[in-house]
């Protein structure tokens, strides 16, 4: 009689505790159930995205070898980009394609557009590779439009960047444009030491005649005291 007032008293206690939990205990199951159910479908939308955003870009790159070899295929490229961009903003594939939009609009002449678009890939918070890519390519545009202080805002970060080379030359020819040639020749010299130092070193023809035109100037200029 003893064991089965006992059984008696753990059924009731599990009946008591199914009331007072029960409820919660199911709902925190079917919550867990949709985080893992919820975050599988996050990621299979995730891997769709992408999926259709690579097939965007492959045809991007295509059109974009027609535009440099033969200047054809622009429209198609520009759409092409517009449709990354809007659609893909979140992702690298977007932010590429508005790298791609500045190039056509500098091509056009459109330097206000280019900086939009170099402006908007920055506000975007890329990978450290894009930034310095839109920081670099900022810097040329406000270069070519003489606003050499912009030119030396985006070039200083660049330090420690694969643009590193690039930078420190355009960092010489602002120098240079400025009139402060002794400050060109060292910045020509520290892109030719950067380029060579590279996992794949790069001889760049016009680098070297920069630095040898100015060296030339500066013997000459000693020669001449």
């Amino acid at each position: 009689m003893e064991t089965y007032r006992t059984e008696e008293e753990q059924i009731e206690a599990i009946k008591r505790w199914w009331q007072e939990n029960g409820k919660s205990t199911v709902f925190g199951i079917a919550l867990a159930l949709a985080i893992v159910f919820g975050w599988k479908g996050w990621q299979g939308h995730q891997q769709d995205q992408a999926g259709e955003a690579s097939a965007i870009f492959d045809n991007l790159l295509i059109a974009d070898a027609a535009v440099e070899r033969d200047g054809s295929s622009v429209g198609t490229a520009q759409h092409l980009a517009d449709t990354l961009k809007d659609k893909f903003a979140g992702l690298s594939y977007g932010q590429f394609a508005a790298l791609y939009k500045a190039k056509y609009a500098v091509k056009a002449d459109d330097y206000a557009a280019a900086i939009t678009e170099l402006e908007w890939v920055l506000a975007q918070r890329p990978s450290e590779q894009i930034k310095a890519q839109a920081e670099m390519r900022l810097a040329q545009v406000y270069y070519s439009q003489q606003d050499y202080d912009k030119a030396m805002k985006y070039l200083t970060g660049l330090a420690k960047t694969g643009y590193a080379a690039e930078a420190s030359e355009l960092e010489g020819d602002v120098a240079f444009a400025q009139g402060d040639r002794s400050a060109a020749l060292v910045a020509y010299q520290r892109a030719r030491s950067l380029a060579r130092e590279q996992e794949a070193p790069v001889n760049n023809a016009m680098l070297d005649m920069k630095i040898n035109d100015l060296s030339a100037a500066a013997v000459a200029v000693e020669g001449a005291k």
